[in-house]
């Protein structure tokens, strides 16, 4: 396998010492940008006092060093001794009697090391920004507030106070449990991170809702969606026969997750016709109030990420079983793909209870005691985002301020009140208004272009709306000893729906994709609408109600298939044995399948696979999608009868090229900057310049280059001849020399260098620059296994540099015949302290395509103790 960074250690090595300066970079970062830092892509509204902050022996100059060699911490809540050894990563292993115990450390250690962002996301989630950051971010807080997100973590909360299921009675002691291990922490730390003595405030301290609340969270990450107004406008633009061959389900080159129901789809679209295809009667309320909502939330700052993207960017798991490793046990691996922060979204920890079987590994969310993916002594499991549907949005009739009207009768409007505090002035109270479906979402229908429309208002239904127990699912999780065990905790995962991989110790792997699908009541909807929650439905007509959830039993999943090996990465769920009778995925948020392609031909392929292997794999940046299209790009070239110097020199680089998208790569930059604009020339005509908010999946240009090079789709509207596939090929092409020479200010493609235009940058939370990393040149694309995404080259008429912002947020490789031999990293590091030397120094591994061991077969304290170890904390039980 080739290398993951080629020739980036010394620029490595560099921004590693650039950490430890980068708090004295703070200093003069303040005064020279003040009122342009951002949070959470929002400005702050205020200046912080910076008197105490910069005034020696406070603030900046006192911002706490790393932790101990050795702490001593008696605990009157602490029933037995727990002794928490940090490795040389800062990784957290926890040793005690009882998990009671041991959460309570585990509780203490987070906030040790992680303080800010656990605080951070409890407040992004609950709606509770503008306490700490002012009245600028009032806005943010109403409009989270609006999703209910604090609202039903209170009512799960609520509920598992009055279960009678011992399990839920026992996650609440554990709650209360690591809730007080995190505030014994805030109660006797003298220092508190850089961030709050920034930001001049104290946090609160932690609840048990807090932690549930980190469910909604994950849920409004993964599922939240607007894309039933995009739908709508698409449709509206180039027709109903249009959209289902550019947008429809299924995608072509589909490879279903669960093979044992159904195997490729059929790859053949139906063709639709060049004119008279527009959907002339589809109704203009159904349009105009999409084109109303999108208007106000590409102007959101925050709702923008959930307006989708063009690259569908998720993550990657796959087993191999016995049958194709060398150890003749699985190896699972799993690396789940979010947004890059500084301090990142994990946290690993090793908790072991001594005396017994129970000792788990993982990756933890910080405010959260159970792992969300990891292994215990039995079994394995990873996650990838399954693109379930969980949203759907409904216009309403407004009738008045207390009214609307649903199936034909006047219906009152629910009423939700809260007092927003907001920093330097008073709080603001807020009410939402629900409908029979969910909340309403005021100024979402401004009348401003269609005053006929004033009285409609727009409301949703959402899985993150529900009382659900996913706390139960990943207490289980951790816990199980079989299949069996799993397949029930598996029952409780309601939301964020998941393809669940596993693997166990006796040699059995599977995937079940889990979660509540809604059922939909399309009863009544127009002939164009797509429905099965597709598109906006009209509320006050009944439309698209939910009418119960697909059972868990009848959702696709399998088991020990014949293949040897099962894999996600977005994809489709099920072929079409299933999904004739089920459509569980929007077709908008299904991957566009190229890096499932990939992982299936490597383990397809694969024998005698080994840790070494995966780590390849988990690291392979070879393009489907140029192996596939390439060909094309260079027999319309090879066929030019004269060709200019530039074009011979860009045909010999792509006939040697291995379709490797490296950082010191010419071609990969010739092919991304090209397909980027041969997509534009082939759509932008006929989808984004009649209304289309987006283009069609990549993989339905790659089919129509393969299979219909005269497609109509090729032809230009704006000229009088009639192009073809190779016209466009070749104009495309004309346009990326003329734009990469610009750029790079030469015809020398030697200097066109991939990794020039494709480099990653990560800011921390408070979007401060000298505590980011970067940038600094990367492999791959968001369509490759080891992804880095989120951008666009093209910007106007030419190309520019952007920083990818989205990748692997972690990777994990656990092998099930041997523990001990399991692997891992971040992109960040254990601890989110600016100044501590774990802040960076995994991800500088990550980059590096570097693991660290777990230390797994380590299951008591005094084995652990002949390790390389950082630092020691003995809790003890009772006080001083």
């Amino acid at each position: 396998m080739v290398d993951v960074i080629t020739e980036i250690s010394q620029e490595i090595a560099y921004f590693g010492k650039k950490q430890k300066k980068a708090v004295v970079g703070l200093c003069i970062a303040l005064f020279s940008t003040a009122t342009l830092i951002t949070f959470l892509s929002i400005p702050l509204g205020f200046f912080p006092p910076l008197g105490d902050f910069l005034f020696p022996g406070r603030g900046l100059w006192n911002i706490g060093e790393e932790v101990p060699p050795t702490e001593v911490i008696h605990n009157d809540k602490l029933t037995s001794d727990v002794t928490v050894y940090r490795d040389e990563w800062g990784i957290p292993h926890i040793f005690g009697e009882t998990e009671r115990d041991i959460l309570f450390a585990l509780g203490y250690v987070q906030a040790q090391d992680q303080l800010f962002q656990m605080d951070l996301a409890r407040r992004a989630t609950l709606g509770q920004l503008a306490e700490i950051l002012g009245e600028d971010l009032l806005e943010r807080d109403e409009y989270t507030l609006n999703k209910l997100m604090d609202y039903w973590t209170e009512q799960t909360y609520q509920a598992m106070l009055q279960s009678n299921n011992p399990i839920d009675q026992e996650i609440l002691t554990l709650l209360e449990s690591f809730s007080a291990g995190i505030n014994y922490y805030l109660d006797t730390t003298k220092v508190l991170p850089l961030e709050f003595q920034f930001l001049n405030y104290r946090p609160s301290n932690w609840q048990p809702k807090d932690t549930l609340a980190f469910i909604k969270y994950m849920s409004e990450m993964l599922t939240w969606s607007y894309s039933d107004f995009t739908n709508i406008l698409i449709k509206n633009a180039i027709g109903s026969a249009a959209f289902q061959e550019l947008f429809g389900y299924p995608l072509p080159y589909q490879i279903p997750i669960v093979p044992d129901f159904g195997s490729d789809f059929n790859t053949s679209l139906k063709k639709s016709l060049n004119t008279g295809d527009i959907t002339a009667n589809l109704q203009s309320v159904y349009s105009h109030l999409s084109a109303d909502v999108l208007k106000v939330i590409v102007k959101n700052p925050h709702e923008q990420q959930f307006l989708g993207k063009e690259e569908v960017q998720g993550s990657n798991n796959w087993v191999a079983s016995g049958n194709k490793t060398a150890t003749g046990k699985p190896i699972l691996c799993n690396d789940m793909h979010l947004g890059f922060d500084l301090p990142g979204i994990w946290y690993e920890a090793h908790l072991i209870k001594e005396g017994s079987d129970w000792n788990i590994y993982g990756f933890f969310l910080a405010g959260v005691p159970f792992p969300i993916v990891g292994h215990n002594n039995y079994v394995a499991w990873g996650y990838t985002n399954t693109a379930f549907d969980v949203i759907d949005w409904y216009f309403y009739d407004r009738i008045n301020e207390t009214h609307y009207l649903y199936k034909g009768k006047p219906t009152k409007f629910g009423e939700i009140s809260y007092q927003i505090a907001v920093r330097g002035q008073k709080a603001v109270s807020f009410t939402i208004k629900t409908t029979v479906h969910g909340p309403v979402f005021e100024g979402l229908v401004s009348a401003s272009d269609f005053p006929e429309y004033e009285d409609k208002i727009i409301a949703c239904q959402w899985m993150g709306q529900k009382v659900t127990n996913e706390a139960r699912a990943i207490y289980l999780f951790s816990r199980a000893k079989n299949r069996q065990d799993f397949n029930h905790a598996s029952e409780f995962f309601a939301t964020p729906a998941q393809n669940m991989i596993y693997a166990d110790i006796y040699g059995n792997i599977g995937i079940r994709p889990t979660g509540q699908v809604p059922i939909r009541n399309d009863t009544g909807i127009p002939a164009w609408h797509s429905g099965n929650g597709t598109m906006l439905y009209n509320g006050s007509a009944g439309q698209g109600e939910w009418i119960g959830f697909l059972p868990f039993e009848a959702l696709p999943h399998s088991e020990n298939p014949a293949q040897g090996y099962l894999c996600s990465a977005n994809q489709i769920v099920a072929g079409p044995a299933y999904t004739k009778n089920y459509t569980l995925q929007n077709p908008t948020t299904i991957s566009n399948g190229y890096r499932a392609r990939r992982i299936n031909a490597l383990l397809a392929s694969g024998e005698n696979l080994t840790i070494k292997d995966m780590q390849g794999f988990l690291l392979d940046v070879y393009s489907v999608k140029v192996a596939n299209v390439a060909p094309y790009l260079i027999a319309t070239l090879e066929a030019v009868p004269i060709k200019t110097a530039l074009q011979t020199a860009v045909l010999a680089e792509l006939n040697k090229w291995d379709y490797q998208m490296l950082t010191t790569s010419s071609a990969a930059t010739i092919f991304n900057v090209w397909f980027e604009r041969f997509r534009y020339q082939t759509f932008q005509d006929d989808v984004i310049n009649l209304g289309g908010p987006r283009f069609p999946p990549n993989t339905i240009l790659e089919w129509l280059v393969k299979n219909n090079a005269s497609s109509h789709w090729f032809d230009k509207n704006t000229t009088p001849q009639v192009e073809t596939r190779d016209d466009i090929i070749l104009l495309a092409l004309t346009d990326t020399l003329e734009a990469l020479v610009d750029y790079f200010g030469t015809e020398d493609i030697s200097a066109w260098k991939w990794g020039k235009l494709h480099q990653l940058k990560i800011d921390h939370l408070t979007g401060l620059s000298p505590l980011g990393f970067g940038p600094i040149e990367v492999n791959g694309t968001g369509e490759t296994v080891s992804p880095f995404s989120g951008y666009r080259l093209w910007k106007g008429d030419g190309i520019r540099l952007d920083y990818s912002d989205h990748g692997s947020s972690e990777r994990m490789i656990i092998d099930l015949g041997n523990m001990n031999n399991s692997l891992s990293i971040i992109p960040s590091g254990e601890r989110g302290l600016t100044n501590s030397k774990h802040y960076t120094d995994l991800l500088e591994m990550y980059l590096k395509g570097e693991y660290h061991e777990q230390f797994f077969g380590y299951t008591t304290a005094n084995s652990f103790a002949q390790l390389p170890i950082e630092s020691i904390i003995y809790f003890k039980a009772g006080g001083n």
